[in-house]
C-alpha cells in the first residue's frame, strides 16, 4: 500500500494540471498488486507548456530537490525536457520525473498502454498491470526481478 504522503503527492500533481503517467509500483497498487513503495514515479508529458506546469509544482508548491546530492539543487526546465530521470525529494516524498522509461517509451508511447481513474476531482493515467509485467521482464534490476512474480499473479486473477 502506498503512503499517505504518496498519495497527497499524486493527488497535488494531478491537481495541477500536469500531464504524466504513473508508471512505477505506485501504478501497480492502483491496480490492485498487493505491493509497498516508497516513491512516486512518473513520466510527464514534454512540451513546453507541462514542463512549466511540471516546473511550478515542483518548486512552489513541493520543494522539490535533487535527492542524490546533499547541496540543495532545483529541478530545472532543461532537465525536464530531456528523456532523463529527475530524482527528486519533495515536501510530500521521493518522486522520480521520468523524460522517457525503458526503451524510450516516452509519455505519448506510453498513453496507449494507461488507464484512466479518477483521483478526486482529477483524473491520473497510471501504465496498464500488463505493461508493468513486461517492462518489469525486460529489466535486469533485482528490485524489478523480485517483485515480478507478484505483479504477474496480479495481472493473472484479474483475467490478464
Amino acid at each position: 500500500m502506498a503512503s499517505t504522503s504518496l498519495e497527497t503527492l499524486l493527488a497535488t500533481l494531478a491537481s495541477s494540471d500536469v500531464e504524466f503517467i504513473v508508471v512505477g509500483l505506485l501504478a501497480a497498487v492502483a491496480q490492485g498488486a498487493p505491493v509497498t513503495t516508497h516513491d512516486l514515479d512518473i513520466v510527464h508529458r514534454r512540451t513546453p507548456d507541462n514542463i512549466e506546469r511540471l516546473l511550478d509544482v515542483l518548486v512552489n508548491t513541493l520543494d522539490a530537490r535533487d535527492r542524490g546530492r546533499p547541496e540543495v539543487l532545483r529541478p530545472t526546465a532543461e532537465a525536464l525536457a530531456g528523456p532523463g530521470h529527475s530524482l527528486l525529494k519533495t515536501s510530500l516524498g521521493p518522486l522520480d520525473v521520468l523524460g522517457a522509461i525503458e526503451g524510450g517509451r516516452d509519455f505519448d508511447a506510453l498513453l496507449p498502454t494507461s488507464r484512466r481513474i479518477e483521483l478526486g476531482t482529477s483524473t491520473v493515467y497510471v501504465l496498464d498491470l500488463a505493461m508493468l509485467v513486461e517492462l518489469k521482464r525486460e529489466s535486469t534490476r533485482r528490485k524489478d526481478q523480485l517483485v515480478l512474480p507478484v505483479l504477474e499473479e496480479t495481472l493473472r486473477l484479474r483475467g490478464g
